[in-house]
């Protein structure tokens, strides 16, 4: 696979494989045309490319490159009359042709001169494979080994359905992870027990591709709303970068960015008012977790894309310290007391990362003090 996110690709990507001699390996593939789109055979081949790099490790087929032996020699484009409309073609032949849906599946046209281009497609590893071909009254599952692909045999099928269905748990064992971690204060740092919330958002190639990402200071996810100086702890599993201190040694808000490419934050929602008086009031702010949210969910897919991290995610939340806390939107607008301690949201899948693909896990908050979302809650 081609180093960086699909959007970066351009001319100077493909010259630089040419020059470095890459050749094609289990997560690269190099064609000179297209497939006959009236041919059903030819189809097929297209199909099964693909849905091998999709049930392996993922990877990038490029056509327009000329590569007889495997080895990249020249890049002669491809020539076709609307670009745009041959994308939407192959997108349709995938979206019709193979069962389930590939997720995260991305295709990009790359200009030459003279009108000639390259055509990128880039499969992710699926997390809910394995895909099979289904068109023409002809059904097979493709793996790939090496630079090929071949017919995944009864073995290995059954693997792969007993690790999709059980990618659910594995993935919700990662964020109770961090709750736990956060719950019982095994970090380097303590966060208090005012009311929190504790975001995980991780990739769902996740358990597919093994990665070791370069994270540093620099790159690691900032925590929600940091007031002045974040400090940073370089953890085994990846960079923690945490809000001040404060008067009791607790923090209000940190993250960690973990080397397999996925991140966990924690921050506080809410807390104790007037709390030497008789007017002691215990209050949330829907506001600070909704603007929280956003920020660590956008900011992630942000953050790990340069490594070629894309989507589909899931998200996780878990709210921790709410009970008898009431949501406040201002002095005159108060919820009930939520009756709950500790609330999980329902997990989220996100195709693209975004204020409206993420709106469920705004609405669901709100149901954990008993009350629906007003449709604009802060008159912005």
């Amino acid at each position: 696979m081609i180093q960086g996110p699909i959007d970066a690709v351009d001319r100077g990507a493909l010259e630089r494989l040419i020059a470095n001699g890459v050749v094609e390996s289990r997560t690269l593939e190099y064609k000179r045309d297209l497939p006959n789109p009236k041919d059903k055979d030819s189809k097929r081949e297209f199909l099964a490319d693909v849905t091998s790099f999709a049930n392996a490790q993922g990877g990038d087929i490029l056509y327009g490159i000329d590569a007889p032996k495997a080895v990249p020699l020249g890049i002669p484009g491809l020539s076709v009359e609307d670009p745009d409309a041959e994308l939407r073609r192959w997108e349709d032949i995938l979206q019709d042709g193979v069962e389930p849906r590939l997720p995260g599946l991305r295709l990009r046209w790359i200009p030459l001169e003279n009108d000639h281009g390259v055509m990128l497609i880039r499969v992710p590893p699926s997390p809910i494979g394995p895909h099979r071909i289904t068109f023409s009254n002809w059904s097979r599952f493709y793996g790939r080994r090496s630079n090929a692909k071949y017919e995944m045999d009864a073995q290995e099928l059954r693997e792969a359905f007993t690790a999709s269905e059980g990618l659910p748990t594995r993935l919700r064992a990662l964020h109770f992870d961090a709750v736990e971690a956060a719950q019982r204060g095994e970090l380097p740092i303590a966060i208090g027990s005012d009311p929190r919330a504790i975001v995980s958002v991780i990739p769902m190639s996740v358990f597919r591709d093994a990665r070791d990402l370069e994270i540093t200071q620099e790159n690691a996810l900032a925590p929600v709303k940091p007031s002045g100086y974040m400090d940073a702890v370089d953890m085994i599993e990846g960079v923690m970068l945490h809000t001040n201190r404060g008067e009791d040694g607790g923090v209000r808000s940190y993250a960690i960015t973990y080397r397999a490419g996925r991140t966990d934050t924690v921050w506080t929602v809410g807390r104790v008012v007037n709390e030497l008086s008789k007017q002691e009031l215990r209050l949330v702010w829907p506001k600070r977790y909704e603007d929280g949210l956003l920020d660590c969910a956008i900011s992630t897919a942000a953050k790990l894309q340069p490594f070629g991290i894309e989507g589909p995610w899931i998200v996780f939340v878990t709210l921790t310290g709410i009970r008898n806390y009431c949501l406040c939107v201002s002095e005159e607008w108060r919820s009930e007391l939520a009756w709950r301690d500790e609330v999980s949201l329902p997990p989220l899948r996100v195709e693209t990362m975004n204020r409206a693909a993420l709106l469920p896990l705004l609405k669901t908050f709100w149901l954990a003090f008993g009350v629906r979302r007003p449709p604009n809650p802060f008159g912005e």
